[in-house]
């Protein structure tokens, strides 16, 4: 008989989620790992949510494909944009100096 690794009750072998805390006791079946959690993590982390879009066993290998694909764009489009902010700044702070 196994324990929760979070509550350490014991479990049974069959159990997919613990009955006493509600985690799920495997990996990659969380809330994190569902097509909903993969969006709330891309808002929040942007590119950085890949992993765990990688290591969902939820979601299938087209979907995987789909948010790499956006997640990526996302994050070449923050690069962009965050450079031409820069330059802009760059522009700004030339023309306050007086050097036109």
């Amino acid at each position: 008989m196994n324990t929760c690794p979070r509550c350490h009750t014991p479990i049974d072998e069959t159990d997919n989620y613990c009955r006493f805390c509600g985690r799920s006791l495997k990996p990659g079946t969380g809330f994190l790992h569902s097509h909903s959690g993969i969006i709330l993590l891309a808002l929040v982390l942007g590119p950085f949510a890949l992993p765990a879009v990688w290591t969902s066993k939820i979601i299938s290998a087209a979907a995987k494909w789909i948010y790499t694909v956006l997640l990526l764009a996302m994050g070449v489009y923050l690069v962009v944009a965050f450079y031409r902010a820069y330059l802009m700044m760059q522009d700004a702070a030339q023309l306050m100096l007086g050097g036109f």
